[in-house]
């Protein structure tokens, strides 16, 4: 279904990448994926498949561009990856080392997400952003981050002002 998903969205064209290219890196974030009771791959693939599904609905996705589609893309794909399976808040009450390590900020899942999403994408094994010019790829990976960073609930009240 995700690579499906990422064909139809011409993906592959705009990163100039081969279907073995895209099937390793989703492959990649499905590992990932922990075996959480929620926070696991069939989320995420219901989550992308949704996204999908809501963007071309809607007309949203008609009026995307190129790289804004594959943002969405792999902000579904990635919003949870490597979600250990707690919330932030308990995270930051058991004085986790995600937690030390986010600085005890309560969006510390989103940023680990994005992170571990950005070194997905860099990986040298698949590097699925290496044929985008150098302000592409900044600008790919600046919509996927904040495309994640928006998918904290916490902070759903002040995104939507």
């Amino acid at each position: 279904l995700i690579g499906e998903l990422f064909l139809l969205l011409e993906l592959d064209r705009v990163l100039g990448v081969s279907r073995a290219t895209a099937q390793s890196f989703i492959l990649s974030a499905r590992a990932g994926m922990p075996a959480n009771a929620y926070h696991n791959w069939t989320h995420v693939a219901d989550v992308t498949q949704t996204a999908f599904a809501m963007a071309r609905a809607s007309g949203l996705l008609g009026g995307l561009r190129g790289r804004e589609r594959l943002a969405l893309f792999l902000a579904a794909l990635c919003h949870d990856i490597e979600h250990p399976g707690v919330s932030a808040s308990f995270l930051l009450r058991s004085g986790s080392n995600l937690a030390a390590w986010y600085r005890n900020d309560p969006g510390l899942l989103e940023k680990h997400h994005s992170v571990r999403a950005f070194e997905l994408l860099v990986c040298k094994d698949i590097h699925l952003l290496r044929h985008l010019p150098t302000a592409e790829r900044v600008a790919v990976r600046a919509l996927v981050r904040d495309t994640i960073l928006a998918t904290d609930m916490a902070r759903h009240a002040a995104v939507l002002d």
